[in-house]
C-alpha cells in the first residue's frame, strides 16, 4: 500500500498563512519520502482546558502548560499544528523529525522543540506573533476578533471577476485566474508588492495561491 499524508484536522480552521506553509511542508516532505500525520490543529477553549486537566485534575500525563480559559495555546488562535510520522514504528522518530524540522524552518515556521519551559517537538507555528499568545491577546483580546483579519472580500466584477496572478513575475503578462465579486480570499501575511505603482496582495482562494490587486479588497 502506497504511503501518503494523513490529515486529521479541519484545515479551514487554520490561519490562511499557516495553511499555505502546511501545503509547502507536505509537498517537500513527500519529495523526501516522508509522510506526516497532522494530529492537531485548531482547538476550542473547552478542548484546550480538557487537555490542560490531564495529569492535574484528570488521569494521564501532562500534555500542555496552556490553559484554554486563558487563551494561552497557539492552537486556539489557529496558528499552530502538531505532527507525527505516518509510520506506526516511527511515529516520533528523532532522525526523521529532524528532517521535517529542517524543512519547516526553511519555510519560516517556528518549532516547539526550541522552547525551554515546555519542549514540544511535534509542534509547529507561525512566528509573526512570537512563541506565546501574549502579543495576540494584547492586540486582539480573543481569537474571534483575530479571525476577522484572516479574510477579505473581492469587489471587482468585470471580465469574470478579480484577476488572480500565480506569481509576481506573471502579473499583467500571462492570463490570470479569476475570483468572482464578493468572494472571500485568505490573506497570507506577505506584505503587498508594488508593480507599476499598483499594490498586489498575496491571497488564497479555494486551494489556489496568487496575487490580486489590493485596491479591490475590502
Amino acid at each position: 500500500m502506497k504511503k501518503g499524508h494523513d490529515i486529521r484536522i479541519d484545515r479551514s480552521l487554520l490561519h490562511p498563512r499557516l495553511n499555505f506553509l502546511l501545503d509547502k511542508l507536505l509537498k517537500q516532505c513527500a519529495k523526501k519520502n516522508i509522510y506526516l500525520i497532522i494530529t492537531e490543529g485548531y482547538r476550542t477553549k473547552a478542548y484546550q482546558d480538557a487537555l490542560y486537566a490531564k495529569g492535574r485534575t484528570k488521569p494521564g500525563k501532562i500534555v500542555t502548560n496552556a490553559q484554554g480559559s486563558g487563551y494561552n495555546s497557539q492552537h486556539q488562535w489557529g496558528i499552530a499544528f502538531d505532527i507525527a510520522i505516518n509510520d506506526k514504528k516511527l511515529s516520533y522518530d528523532e532522525k526523521i523529525l529532524k528532517k521535517v524540522v529542517k524543512i519547516a524552518k526553511e519555510l519560516g515556521l517556528g518549532w516547539g522543540g526550541d522552547w525551554v519551559s515546555f519542549v514540544d517537538t511535534p509542534h509547529f507555528y507561525l512566528k509573526k506573533w512570537g512563541d506565546t499568545t501574549v502579543k495576540l491577546k494584547r492586540l486582539y483580546g480573543k481569537p474571534e476578533k483575530f479571525k476577522k483579519t484572516w479574510y477579505m472580500k473581492t469587489t471587482y466584477s468585470k471580465n469574470g471577476g478579480l484577476p488572480l496572478w500565480k506569481s509576481k513575475k506573471n502579473i499583467d503578462k500571462k492570463k490570470p485566474g479569476r475570483i468572482p465579486k464578493g468572494k472571500k480570499v485568505g490573506i497570507l501575511l506577505d506584505k503587498a508588492i508594488k508593480v507599476r505603482s499598483r499594490e498586489y496582495q498575496k491571497v488564497s482562494y479555494k486551494g489556489k495561491y496568487g496575487y490580486v490587486n489590493k485596491a479591490y479588497l475590502k
